[in-house]
């Protein structure tokens, strides 16, 4: 049992409830709560308490999901990064606190750091290679990948069925 105030260690307990929630919010993240009672046959309290315990540990984060090319940044490239060993954390941090950068994970393979960017046009790319990778204490070396077209990108991933619980859903 986790102390109060903390998060639990491992996976969430999800019933089919909390799924059924999860998916609802996953199509529309705004949608009410009372609606959302009624289309699975709870309380509104119900659903309240269970995405708020939902959120508290991080199971269920609701934001706003930009189109970086409807907003000016179209230039969407994906660059892997070697670091001297010992730096990971550190390098991962900074590159973390850039603002054009989407994404930062940390990697096993031919790279330790993989980056997405989001840039305003070539220049810009360039600028960002230049003015804000090179000078990084840390980095051995880079390879960009320019995203030409995204097939999918799955912001709204979901928690695969269990093979007992029917999808009610699809």
């Amino acid at each position: 049992m986790a102390r109060s105030g903390s998060k639990p260690f491992g996976p969430a307990d999800l019933d089919s409830v909390d799924r059924h929630i999860l998916r609802l919010l996953r199509d529309d993240g705004r949608r009410p709560n009372a609606d959302i009672a009624r289309t699975i046959g709870v309380s509104e309290p119900t659903v309240r308490k269970r995405i708020d315990r939902m959120m508290q540990n991080d199971v269920l984060k609701v934001l706003a999901i930009l189109d970086a090319e409807a907003t000016g940044f179209p230039v969407d490239a994906i660059m892997g990064i070697r670091v001297k060993p010992g730096k990971i954390r550190e390098v991962g941090t900074q590159l973390a606190a850039m603002d054009y950068v989407a994404y930062v994970g940390y990697v096993t393979g031919r790279y330790d750091i993989i980056i997405e960017t989001m840039l305003r046009d070539k220049t810009h790319q360039l600028e960002f290679i230049n003015d804000c990778l090179a000078p990084l204490d840390g980095i051995v070396s880079s390879e960009t990948f320019n995203v030409l077209s995204t097939e999918k990108f799955n912001y709204m991933w979901e928690i695969p069925y269990d093979s007992e619980e029917p999808d009610v859903t699809r």
